[in-house]
């Protein structure tokens, strides 16, 4: 066994415990893992300064976004680094969401999350997700849903016009 294997195990069941979250919408199941000093940084630029904030957001994006259909990911952990009682871990998630009209989102994200040692236990301590804001599949068809609507209002409306000047001569 080598220096870190018992903290890489644990570090790995909090990962299981935050997939089996996201699957079943339980982010809370997390709490008994998290710091005090808990923050986060999502992939929408809002900073969360303690647990119960981030939860409270959690549950009504994922009411928005999913409402009735599925939100999975799986982590890609690169190696933790260790310093001290402090781990560092890294990587990016293959995520896939399906929304409320069953329409499937395929994307990654990157992310970084600390712990900190508690006793004998890890704790996340500051976590930060990212999304390609260019490549991000669900603001690419909220785009095309959105440039689709002014077509067809625009189409309307030059007809409606056409006919009306045609009337009038």
């Amino acid at each position: 066994m080598t220096d870190h294997d018992q903290d890489r195990q644990q570090l790995r069941e909090i990962q299981a415990i935050f997939e089996d979250a996201v699957l079943n919408n339980t982010i809370g199941n997390l709490k008994n893992h998290i710091h005090p000093d808990f923050s986060f940084v999502s992939f929408s630029d809002s900073l969360f300064s303690n647990f119960d904030a981030f939860e409270t957001q959690w549950k009504k994006t994922r009411a928005e976004m999913v409402g009735s259909g599925s939100f999975t990911t799986a982590l890609n952990p690169l190696p933790a680094d260790f310093h001290g009682d402090i781990a560092i871990t890294q990587g990016n998630s293959d995520n896939v969401l399906v929304n409320p009209k069953g329409k499937t989102f395929n994307y990654s994200s990157n992310w970084t999350v600390v712990f900190k040692r508690d006793g004998d236990n890890w704790k996340v301590l500051r976590a930060h997700n990212s999304l390609n804001p260019f490549d991000n599949p669900m603001l690419i068809d909220g785009v095309k849903s959105k440039v689709m609507q002014a077509s067809i209002a625009a189409g309307l409306t030059g007809a409606i016009a056409c006919f009306l000047v045609t009337k009038l001569l």
